[in-house]
């Protein structure tokens, strides 16, 4: 006796042209946001007498990589030391910063505490320079220009963004959590630095590589507060060099892509992170 195995369903493609049309756009948008870097890499890569060819060529014929050698020698290390310690500065006190007032918000209980956030996050609101001059001239008063202090501090402060997403990951997690912590004796210091902070590692490294870009390609404030090379970072060295490269646009390309470079590691190393802890996030409260 036989016994009939019945088939397996056969799967049906159909075909639609608004999935084509969103492909179409995504591939279209992807190729703007490209191109910028594409350009880049290219005219690094290309000797002078080829750069303003027509129609320009996208593979130079011989690549010649010592454009990277050329501007690295005019940059120098020390703008790439200085933005390094300016970037470091940031992440790591906007990211106590932020992380503090985001447990202070999710889990403090005191007066006007909603109305208190609400006004907070109004400060993202606020364009920068509308506040750079007060800025500027509180840390004149305080003798600070042209100083690291000068330089960072005002920043730390201006972490609205990263208080909202700790304040959202914070009220997602647990409140049992606490309030074990909290019979067996802890305060809210050893319950935030103990529990809270070690399980917001997606978290703080998401918010980590949005400080470090939004910190290392800053410009305007640098420009405001500083005025010897010794402190300048790498964008403002670059801003500097680029009346005298204008010549030398491969020379010039090749500034920006050493600059990107380092931003480029991080994002990728840290994406996968970035990309869970955004999503963990919620929109809990």
């Amino acid at each position: 006796m036989t016994v009939a195995v019945p088939s397996a369903p056969r799967r049906t493609l159909h075909f639609s042209w608004a999935i084509v049309l969103v492909y179409a756009a995504l591939i279209f948008g992807a190729a703007i946001m490209l191109y910028p870097f594409v350009y880049m890499i290219s005219t690094s890569l290309k000797s002078a007498a080829q750069v303003y060819v027509f129609p320009p060529r996208w593979i130079p014929t011989p690549i010649v990589w010592a454009n990277y050698v050329t501007a690295f020698g005019r940059l120098g290390i020390r703008p790439f030391i200085n933005s390094i310690v300016f970037t470091g500065a940031i992440v790591l006190g906007q990211g106590l910063v932020t992380t503090m007032g985001g447990y202070a918000f999710a889990r403090l209980k005191f007066p006007f505490r909603n109305a208190l956030f609400v006004a907070y996050l109004g400060t993202l609101m606020v364009p920068f320079v509308v506040v750079s001059i007060p800025l500027f001239v509180i840390i004149a008063r305080l003798g600070w220009q042209d100083t690291y202090q000068g330089l960072i501090l005002p920043i730390l402060a201006n972490g609205a963004f990263g208080t909202f997403l700790f304040r959202q990951f914070f009220m997602a997690l647990p409140e049992e959590l606490a309030d074990a912590a909290t019979v067996d004796g802890a305060h809210h210091l050893d319950i935030f630095w103990r529990i809270y902070l070690p399980l917001s590692k997606p978290a703080l490294v998401a918010y980590g590589v949005i400080t470090a870009l939004g910190a290392w390609n800053m410009y305007l404030w640098p420009l405001i507060v500083l005025q010897s090379d010794e402190l300048k970072p790498v964008t403002l060295m670059i801003a500097q060099f680029s009346s005298s490269m204008n010549a030398q646009l491969n020379i010039m390309m090749a500034s920006v892509a050493i600059a990107l470079l380092p931003m480029f590691v991080l994002y990728v190393v840290g994406q996968r992170f970035f990309v869970e802890g955004i999503a963990m996030t919620g929109l809990k409260g």
